[in-house]
């Protein structure tokens, strides 16, 4: 639980825009040209790695979940109740969520802490499988990921559902 208020507090300290603070959609960074070749490289990193995850979640492929989430995950579902990583993938491999297909869509990325953590927001949609019946499920969703020195690290999930059916 230390994590969190660490990330928070790194979150908050970083919200004025600064020349390491910078969102996807291409506002340039003050440092001039090799920084904004890094934060590309870091923003097409991290894309791929939302990639990655969103396919392991459909496929419930518990390792390359693990390989992709950092030790002191932090993982809030949209009822408000707390898993660390060991619980989301233990629950993930027992097929508590019954996913029959998951994606996510809208995905804005914007890097902090000199490029050190990215916060992504985006959509998620996913088919669940009911006792009945399929139910399709529609979320938004905000993740931190950190990097550390074998990559980046997805190091806290948030989700809120989509009740309504009209402003998406």
């Amino acid at each position: 639980m230390r994590l969190l208020p660490a990330l928070f507090f790194c979150f908050a300290t970083s919200l004025a825009p600064t020349a390491s603070a910078f969102a996807a959609s291409g506002e340039a960074p003050a440092k001039g040209g090799a920084s904004r070749a890094a934060a590309a490289s870091d923003i097409k990193a991290i894309r791929d790695a939302e990639a990655r995850r969103a396919l392991a979640v459909a496929e419930r492929d518990v390792d390359a979940l693990r390989a992709l989430i950092g030790g002191g995950y932090y993982h809030v579902e949209t009822n408000g109740r707390v898993r660390s990583k060991t619980e989301f993938l233990q629950m993930l491999a027992r097929d508590e969520y019954e996913f029959r297909s998951y994606g996510v869509d809208d995905v804005d990325i914007q890097l902090l802490d000199d490029g050190r953590t990215a916060v992504v927001t985006g959509r998620l949609h996913a088919q669940l499988q009911g006792a009945t019946q399929a139910k399709q499920w529609r979320g938004r969703y905000v993740r931190v990921w950190v990097r550390q020195a074998d990559g980046w690290r997805n190091a806290l999930h948030q989700s809120t559902e989509i009740r309504s059916s009209s402003g998406v």
